[in-house]
């Protein structure tokens, strides 16, 4: 899979369109990232901290972080 919307998640491939976050990406795929406080009809928060990932490196909630094009997902 190739494209401007899509990131690496685990070292596969995930699309994403414009807005998601990379749960939400994630989610789509098929892919499970464990969570608690996230909802599909509530504003993301980050507030339990289960849904940490690394993003090149660098720890963040997936709930919360837009997905990006050409960024590694641990």
């Amino acid at each position: 899979m190739t494209g401007e919307n899509v990131f690496l998640l685990d070292g596969e491939a995930v699309a994403f369109e414009a807005g998601d976050s990379i749960m939400d990406a994630a989610m789509r795929a098929g892919r499970y990232i464990p969570h608690l406080c996230h909802h599909p009809e509530f504003t993301p928060h980050g507030s339990c901290r289960l849904c940490i990932v690394q993003v090149n490196g660098r720890q963040v909630s997936s709930c919360t972080q837009p997905a990006q094009a050409n960024v590694s997902v641990e």
